[in-house]
């Protein structure tokens, strides 16, 4: 391969890699946007059973808060698994473009291809993402299932 070649290959690679990087910024800003939601949420239902609903029955103010946080819930494990897909191919391409360099960073580091079986050196960030979201979805499935069968 002439220097060229290598070099247009690395300008191409160093772009790809800012992009994969971005695009895990905007992850971090989903994640941070949806904990949020789900915080604002949680002292919404507090301020409501400290103050009370009014002349709203506070049952069906809890119901549909616990509802809106389930909504809240399910977008963010659909989020997470949008960024997630979108990820994987950014590394692949990045994989590929990896071939043609003297060396392989990425693949070096992970590549559950060569090694037929994930890597125990870390656990993927996805996988402690859902961790999360699945602990709210869980509460207030617990918050309707209560406003529905206990009240």
């Amino acid at each position: 391969m002439q220097d060229n070649d290598l070099g247009s290959i690395l300008e191409i690679y160093k772009l790809h890699s800012e992009l994969a990087d971005k695009v895990s910024q905007r992850r971090e800003g989903a994640n941070r946007l949806h904990a949020s939601l789900q915080v604002g949420i949680v002292i919404f239902v507090a301020a409501l059973l400290r103050f009370g609903s009014g002349d709203v029955p506070g049952d069906l103010v809890v119901g549909a808060v616990g509802f809106l946080g389930l909504v809240v819930s399910i977008s963010w494990v659909l989020t997470i698994n949008a960024y997630r897909k979108l990820n994987k191919e950014k590394f692949r391409v990045l994989g590929e473009l990896e071939t043609k360099l003297p060396f392989q960073f990425f693949v070096k580091e992970y590549d559950p291809v060569t090694s037929g079986k994930r890597s125990s050196r870390y656990t993927p960030l996805t996988d402690v993402e859902y961790v999360i979201p699945t602990i709210f979805f869980l509460m207030w499935l617990a918050v309707i299932g209560y406003v529905l069968f206990c009240v």
